[in-house]
């Protein structure tokens, strides 16, 4: 971990020699790789056990078959957070008007979405808040370019958060330079930005010389609070950084990848079975001398001899079948996600279960959506009332309520029912409303339909009263 600012100094290696920090970013580096597919690149030493599963099915050519799960982990887990937008609300009608121009331009609801799948991924989402001509603009970094300084005897305070980057200064690639900026949480109004020469190859830097003019070494911020909004997934009290959800399922998942992977290159070399049968169904090609089967044709046989026939492969994939199931139920277990998030309901006949019964499948992905959430929760606050600020209107983030939805769809049959227990069978809604949602009619088209009801209606009970008094005579 950083505990000073030393390492940006002149000399110094780049990225920090700190073991901690470069093996945070080869991890960053993997797991941007398998959210892209890239996963044999990632899994090299695994892929070798497809190619040496039998000596002689070198010439088989098959390919990975490639399962990102961690992709659908990190999407799953944003859209639970996000399927559902939460309500931002403030009990001022006013102060509620400024929160929904928030929402609107500076489309802070998406950006965090962005920010949750980081922090799924990396561990640690950030979000970013900047002013342009008097108005909010909310970004989202990666964590690649995040280096925050601690305090050495309490890690969970920032003394400083450092963002730095290295590009190239020319097309050849030749000349580089490393571009910081570092923001104090307790001097939130400026930023330090420096500029350095980067001197040796893209796999191993040393810092130059500073190349910063004077005129750009602070830049003002103008805002009143730090701009960087930390969104941190699992984290312990001796870790600075959060813990990411692809590691506990990596080595799960290439499992899984090798074994299908090893089942169909053995598939693809039995694709084409060989044909057996006595020497009297083939001959000679007299031109050439290759002998061949005489297809179509008809031989006998001595009793002895063997019919023609397909010589099939009777291999047993059962107990290979069985250790990818048992993989998969691992997965589900272990990344909280469960089966049902991932498209298995154990429901072959279509049928979709309730949504009480869809919750009680999603308990665990839900509760992982919620710590999430409640991670987000604070952040989300004080970004918004920082954004308020920009406005010129004070929000505090105490007075500003975030209303968290579980991303699942609702069961409205099971609502309906709810609301009639609850009720005692009395409506809850009325009939021209009713019309309006399930036809998605216009006013006058729903109150047109009402009248015609009205007059079925009149027309049936008219008809029941003729009847009656036909009775009666």
């Amino acid at each position: 971990m950083l505990i000073n600012l030393d390492f940006l100094k002149t000399g110094r290696p780049w990225p920090p020699a700190d073991g901690e920090e470069r093996e945070r970013l080869r991890t960053y580096a993997a797991h941007k790789k398998l959210f892209e597919n890239e996963h044999s690149e990632v899994y090299a030493e695994q892929m070798k056990r497809i190619e040496r599963i039998v000596g002689n099915f070198s010439e088989v050519i098959s390919f990975p078959v490639i399962f990102n799960y961690q992709k659908l982990t990190a999407l799953k887990t944003a859209d639970l957070v996000f399927g559902k937008p939460p309500k931002i609300t403030v009990a001022d009608e006013t102060k509620q008007k400024i929160i929904d121009r928030i929402l609107s331009e500076t489309n802070l609801l998406d950006t965090a979405y962005l920010a949750v799948i980081d922090a799924v991924r990396y561990g640690d989402g950030l979000l970013l808040l900047g002013e342009r001509q008097g108005t909010p603009v909310v970004g989202v970094s990666s964590p690649q370019y995040w280096f925050p300084v601690v305090d050495s005897s309490d890690i969970k305070r920032i003394q400083y958060h450092v963002f730095a980057w290295q590009y190239p200064t020319d097309p050849e690639r030749k000349a580089w330079e490393l571009k910081v900026q570092i923001h104090d949480p307790l001097n939130p109004r400026t930023c330090e930005q420096h500029r350095y020469s980067l001197h040796g190859t893209e796999h191993g830097w040393t810092i130059g010389g500073e190349l910063t003019d004077d005129c750009e070494m602070l830049l003002e911020t103008k805002l009143d609070t730090c701009p960087v909004f930390r969104v941190s997934n699992t984290t312990t009290s001796d870790r600075v950084y959060g813990i990411d959800d692809y590691g506990s399922i990596d080595s799960i998942i290439s499992e899984i990848i090798v074994r299908v992977s090893q089942i169909s290159k053995v598939l693809d070399k039995h694709a084409s079975p060989s044909m057996c049968g006595p020497r009297s169904a083939i001959e000679q090609d007299p031109q050439t001398g290759a002998w061949k089967f005489r297809a179509g044709d008809y031989f006998p046989i001595n009793r002895e001899e063997s019919p023609v026939q397909y010589i099939t492969w009777d291999a047993s994939l059962d107990a290979n079948f069985r250790q990818i199931e048992l993989l998969i139920n691992q997965l589900y277990t272990v990344s909280e996600m469960g089966s049902a998030i991932f498209g298995d309901l154990s429901n072959k006949t279509g049928e979709a279960p309730s949504g009480s019964a869809l919750r009680r499948l999603m308990m665990s992905p839900l509760a992982k959506a919620r710590r999430i959430a409640n991670k987000l929760d604070n952040p989300l606050k004080r970004l918004v009332s920082a954004c308020a600020a920009i406005y010129g209107v004070e929000i505090k983030p105490e007075e500003i309520t975030v209303t968290w939805n579980d991303g699942l769809p609702d069961d409205k049959m099971e609502a309906a029912q709810l609301m009639q227990i609850r009720t005692g069978n009395k409506p809850t809604i009325s009939q021209h409303t009713a019309i309006k949602r399930l036809d998605a009619a216009a006013d006058s088209d729903a109150d047109a339909e009402l009248m015609e009801i009205r007059a079925d209606d009149a027309g049936e009970f008219s008809q029941a009263a003729l009847e009656a008094q036909r009775r009666t005579r």
